[in-house]
């Protein structure tokens, strides 16, 4: 199990989406860099030429928007063009994965619960740690198999969080604990219970997405038994901002 990058589209999918020669670039979203930023099509090759990244770069400004990209940590040969047209690296990210069924387990009473569609508690919760409107929307419009999970933890209301299928291997996204709960193990509790609901539901992995520079959330995932199994990055040129 190597690919997962499927499963981030499928998972969290962008709105909509257009081929510009080997690049899909989606439309302009307010919904963050993993449904705006081109990348290419076929997430097993490594290379393209300037002249085609210099085309999907003029559909994005064509949108009013910087140019973004995706670059796997498999594509050496695309990072150097974009670094060589003033590409700038940002938000280096890990993903880490565990089999389902290793993790699962059923979080002490009252602590974690699936539930869709979520409830307003959840929304607020995701609203106040920066998951908004047009984050949410990405949760509404994904296609799969998906549930939403609601933390508590001293009987108050404090964590949420977005799941998802894709064919064996689930993702979790949004993940957003309260400050108040944070380090009294209510996020480890969330992931055994996204892990056992995927393997409840015919996943054999689960997966996460987390930057480089969330040390403690990296941390969290190695002791739960996560490893990880591939890296990316985005490239925005200089003077640009990212959505």
């Amino acid at each position: 199990m190597t690919d997962i990058f499927p499963v981030l589209e499928a998972t969290w999918p962008a709105a909509k989406t257009r081929q510009v020669g080997p690049f899909i670039v989606p439309e302009a979203d307010r919904g963050g860099n993993r449904v705006s930023a081109a990348r290419l099509a076929d997430p097993k090759a490594s290379e393209a030429s300037a002249e085609e990244v210099e085309a999907a770069a003029a559909h994005m400004q064509s949108q009013g928007r910087a140019p973004l990209f995706q670059v796997l940590g498999t594509q050496p040969a695309l990072d150097e063009i974009l670094d060589a047209q003033g590409y700038t690296a940002r938000d280096h990210t890990v993903a880490m994965v565990i089999r389902a069924a290793d993790l699962a387990a059923t979080p002490p009473p009252v602590t974690a619960f699936d539930i869709w569609p979520p409830l307003a508690i959840q929304t607020e919760l995701w609203e106040a740690g920066g998951i908004d409107a047009a984050r949410r929307a990405i949760m509404d419009r994904a296609r799969c198999r998906k549930t939403a999970l609601f933390g508590r933890i001293i009987d108050k209301p404090a964590g949420a969080a977005f799941i998802g299928i894709h064919k064996d291997i689930a993702m979790l996204h949004a993940l957003e604990v309260a400050p108040v709960a944070r380090r009294k193990g209510l996020a480890a509790h969330m992931m055994r219970l996204a892990a056992k609901w995927s393997a409840d539901n015919g996943a054999e992995w689960l997966s996460i997405l987390v930057t480089q520079q969330n040390t403690a959330a990296l941390g969290l995932y190695a002791s739960l038994g996560m490893e990880p199994v591939g890296t990316y990055a985005y490239r925005v040129k200089e003077g640009g901002t990212a959505l």
